[in-house]
């Protein structure tokens, strides 16, 4: 049998780099849902392994990503505040 040995996308190192546990999916879809583009959790999942370059999806996904990226530095920050 032949193993997938596919390099990941971008969008993929992106969503690995966040971890278990994120929104950033249902997160870019709601924020879809609000500018009127009905979206599935499939296409989006198309659009980041790379069978699909919707550029709107991108955008949602990748200002997701910026914010749960922005929100965990925010939270390390209080965090350590707290700590000190």
């Amino acid at each position: 049998m032949e193993q997938n040995t596919k390099e990941p996308t971008e969008l993929q190192k992106v969503l690995d780099k966040l971890g278990p546990g994120q929104s950033v999916v249902k997160d870019a879809i709601a924020a879809l849902a609000e500018a009127g583009i009905k979206v599935s959790k499939s296409a989006m999942y198309q659009v980041i392994t790379g069978r699909s370059a919707k550029k709107e999806l991108v955008e949602a996904f990748l200002a997701a990503a910026e914010a749960e990226t922005e929100r965990r530095a925010l939270v390390k920050e209080r965090a350590a505040k707290l700590a000190a």
